[in-house]
């Protein structure tokens, strides 16, 4: 008998963090480690924070001539980001 319900175990993982809502988390996680892996441990050094809310990735930067760099790359950076998480988590970037 053929079960009609079948689930890879990823997909049931995806799952549960997206009804405990805990999928942000997992991802806030994660773009520490994308964001030094795609920029660069110059930028990585420079950053104060980074934050996910609502699908807005917040990054806080330490230099005034940096901020003006990333923010002309904002639309890049979030498709990197997307890229690697292997998902299309980040809406939004704002820098700080």
């Amino acid at each position: 008998m053929k079960r009609k319900n079948e689930q890879s175990i990823g997909e049931i993982i995806r799952d549960y963090l997206k009804v405990t809502q805990l999928e942000n988390h997992v991802f806030e996680a994660r773009i520490a480690e994308v964001w030094q892996e795609s920029l660069g441990d110059r930028i990585t050094l420079e950053t104060d924070r980074i934050h996910l809310q609502s699908g807005t990735l917040f990054v806080t930067l330490k230099s005034p001539s940096l901020k003006n760099d990333i923010m002309m790359q904002r639309s890049v950076i979030r498709a990197v980001l997307n890229e690697k998480l292997g998902c299309d988590i980040i809406k939004s970037v704002v820098i700080r």
